[in-house]
């Protein structure tokens, strides 16, 4: 495959992160008075950034939009007391970002936060990344173009792979160009589209046969 560079998403593709992030939700509804959401519901607000999935949380509960800003304040204070070393790396995940790195540019773009994601990368060995460009660090978050074509830029390539679990991870690649590898399995909440990745792949050890790492 004719890439220069592979740029990773986080949550969800690299770290099953959705516990530790429900219990974030599970504070923004004890704080605002609202249900708990299940498994269900907590994934389906997960992957836009902290904004988005307060707005899809307030939507979902039936609760006033004007607290969104409280919502916001909540998740991100409990990001900031959450023990990164809680969240999981998917099997084969970090070695599989260590032996690329050794052949090539290797990046990071997700809409988590950055203090939680360089927590998050420090607690865990995960890396080394060349560029990693999260949430808030643009004025545009993923599904926008923006972060991938940013991440890119920093990283010198012109041809590089996505890696993602998700809608508006691929939504995003589409949008600037980048080929797509899908890993089945992380947080998808609607279906893909097109067009079609260029890999799925349900654990790491696939993905690394694939690119021959």
């Amino acid at each position: 495959m004719d890439f220069d560079a592979v740029i990773f998403d986080l949550d969800g593709t690299l770290v099953d992160s959705l516990p530790t992030i429900r219990r974030g939700f599970d504070a923004v509804a004890d704080a605002l008075g609202l249900p708990r959401p299940d498994r269900a519901a907590a994934q389906g607000f997960v992957g836009g950034g902290v904004p988005e999935a307060m707005r899809r949380m307030l939507g979902w509960a039936g609760a006033d939009p004007a607290l969104h800003a409280r919502a916001v304040t909540v998740m991100m204070d409990r990001y900031g007391e959450a023990p990164p070393e809680a969240n999981r790396p998917y099997d084969g995940a970090r070695e599989t970002v260590a032996a690329l790195a050794a052949r090539m540019p290797v990046g990071l773009c997700t809409n988590k936060p950055a203090g939680p994601t360089r927590a998050l990368l420090d607690a865990l060995a995960l890396g080394p990344f060349g560029a990693v460009v999260c949430g808030g660090d643009l004025a545009e978050r993923k599904p926008h173009p923006a972060p991938l074509r940013e991440t890119a830029r920093r990283l010198g390539a012109r041809r590089a792979l996505y890696v993602g679990d998700s809608e508006i991870d691929h939504a995003a690649a589409a949008a600037a160009g980048m080929r797509f590898a899908f890993f089945e399995g992380g947080y998808l909440n609607a279906p893909l589209g097109a067009p079609e990745p260029v890999l799925r792949f349900g654990d790491w050890a696939a993905l690394r046969a694939s690119l021959g790492v």
